[in-house]
């Protein structure tokens, strides 16, 4: 079997380089209000995007709650689907 080689030395694992990328820290946020706007706003992009579990540091659960609630705003028109400059 072949081994994978070793990593350069002064490079970062992905696990280091995504953990320094990561916006929220763990146990913050457990509950998801789809009416509270600002709280959602900060896990969508300026392209109206909802940014990625990997970034946000969430768990699957939360992430999963934190997407049912800012697709439930968007329907009922407290968020945008895409943001002005993209219109």
């Amino acid at each position: 079997m072949r081994q994978k080689p070793a990593p350069a030395k002064g490079s970062k694992s992905l696990s280091t380089a995504l953990a320094s990328k990561k916006k929220v820290s763990k146990n913050q946020v457990i509950y998801f209000d789809y009416r509270d706007e600002r709280k959602l706003k900060r896990f969508i992009n300026d392209q109206g995007k909802i940014i990625p579990r990997r970034i946000t540091g969430l768990s699957a659960k939360e992430q999963s709650l934190l997407t049912h609630s800012i697709k439930w705003a968007r329907f009922l028109a407290i968020i945008p689907y895409v943001a002005d400059e993209y219109k």
